[in-house]
């Protein structure tokens, strides 16, 4: 609830810092406008990093306490960064940074334990998260704005550490169920769970009609992808279930060619187009999020001139409501079939497209506010489910194995915008990503759905 809504948070900050440099502020002048943008790149950068030591590490409890003191670091950090404080040029190259890499501890140990624990329920459990996150994106914002009014921006973002508080505590609950890890002798007897791809919550019919299909994990380019084990369109795809780390031991291999052939297949995806085709999207749908929580009150008030009317936190918080229709309907997304849900991930970026072409010339109160309820539904559409979707487009295998090269891809694609000083050119270019890639996940679905109704009619 609190790590994802850290971005709306920033959004009132600079918001504030509008409304007391109405006439002469210049958004990228103002230092903190930098640590958002770290903060998106970084917790990109250090995923699959942070994933490697939640695997080693035997305390989930102490990942999650670190991930919370370099978040509350952070914000203290930007504290005397927004005010130009002693040490405000470093604050402003490491804030962000740092609160990428606690939210990175924070969220990759936390779904790990989820998925742990909730093998069976695990859709519920990631319908809830998501309702989670919109239950932040709607509360942080009005506390946040309430803080600052009341205490200043100094001492209020200070006290903002104070919503950590219940990240603190959910961290103290996180705990591994019993280990049931078996000797890796043992892979060479086959046994029914190496077998499992997911968690299974469809019936033998539908599984039966998806076979017949002809269509399991088929590529736009009209052949299986790669050898890829097929995801079960009507079952949660494997990538939500927790993979043991034993599953990757190889016998009687030593540990250079081992490494070698780890990277080799590493690079190997980025011969693919559709590998490229991912990154790009999730760099729009990364910097999206990111200039639409900041900018809507910063574009709201230079371009309206109401001063100091708090009209412009309502845009925010109507932004965190609406997107709980997503985060409702994300049950359907991770059951349904892959075109359907492709169709459903298209429609998310090119909603977002428009919404943020639409911020470009938005000049009244309530063409702000349409933005707003479009820009949450686009958001926790694509949040909710976009892990799912890249590894329909990419398979599992490729979307495992490729993680590390993936990740740093967006991480860098979102840093680079940190050199771009300009509102309208980031909305034109988040706009412009979500377009292609909602362009790259609709038509081909569709075309795919047209073939297959035409075989079954002829």
């Amino acid at each position: 609830m609190t790590v994802p809504s850290v971005l709306s948070m920033y959004g009132i900050v600079l918001g504030h810092l509008t409304e007391e440099n109405f006439l002469y502020l210049d958004l990228w002048s103002e230092k903190i406008t930098l640590t958002p943008i770290l903060f998106v790149a970084f917790w990109s950068l250090a995923d699959p990093w942070t994933k490697t030591i939640t695997d080693l590490a035997s305390i989930p409890r102490l990942v999650g306490l670190i991930g919370v003191a370099l978040l509350t670091t952070g914000v203290i950090a930007s504290g005397y960064l927004a005010t130009g404080g002693v040490g405000a040029y470093l604050a402003s190259l490491s804030a962000g940074a740092v609160m990428g890499i606690g939210a990175s501890f924070v969220i990759v140990e936390s779904e790990t334990v989820l998925r742990k624990h909730f093998r069976e329920k695990l859709a519920l459990v990631l319908t809830l998260k998501n309702v989670a996150a919109s239950v932040g994106f709607t509360i942080v914002p009005a506390l946040t704005h309430f803080l600052l009014v009341e205490t200043g921006l100094r001492v209020g973002l200070l006290l903002m550490t104070i919503a950590f508080v219940p990240t603190a505590l959910g961290a103290l609950t996180l705990r591994s169920p019993t280990p049931q890890r078996a000797s890796p002798y043992r892979l060479l007897l086959p046994t029914e769970e190496d077998n499992e791809l997911g968690i299974r919550i469809s019936s033998d019919k539908e599984e039966s009609d998806r076979r017949n299909s002809g269509l399991d994990n088929v590529g736009y380019d009209g052949s299986r992808q790669d050898g890829n084990p097929a995801p079960l369109f009507s079952e949660i795809n494997s990538i939500y279930a927790y993979q043991e780390t034993d599953e990757d031991v190889e016998l009687f291999t030593s540990p250079t060619v081992q490494s070698a052939n780890k990277w080799k297949q590493e690079f190997r995806v980025a011969r693919y187009f559709r590998f490229w085709a991912v990154a790009v999207t999730w760099i729009g749908i990364k910097i999206g999020a990111l200039f639409f929580w900041i900018m809507v009150p910063f574009l709201f008030l230079k371009r309206t001139g109401v001063g100091f009317s708090d009209n412009w936190v309502l845009l925010l918080v109507a932004a965190g409501i609406s997107s709980f229709i997503p985060s409702l309907a994300s049950y359907w997304s991770t059951t349904t079939t892959a075109q359907y849900r492709r169709i459903y991930f298209g429609s998310a970026c090119w909603l977002g497209s428009i919404t943020f072409l639409s911020l470009t010339y938005a000049d009244e109160y309530y063409r702000f506010l349409i933005c707003s309820l479009l820009g949450g539904i686009s958001i926790g559409g694509l949040l909710a489910c976009k892990d799912l979707t890249r590894c329909d487009v990419l398979g599992n295998q490729f979307a495992h194995r490729s993680y590390k090269l993936f990740s740093t891809v967006v991480g860098l694609g979102v840093l680079t915008f940190s050199f771009v000083n300009s509102e309208s050119l980031c909305l034109y270019a988040a706009a412009s990503l979500q377009f292609f890639g909602g362009g790259y996940w609709i038509v081909p679905s569709v075309w795919e759905i047209v073939q297959a109704r035409r075989r079954r009619e002829g």
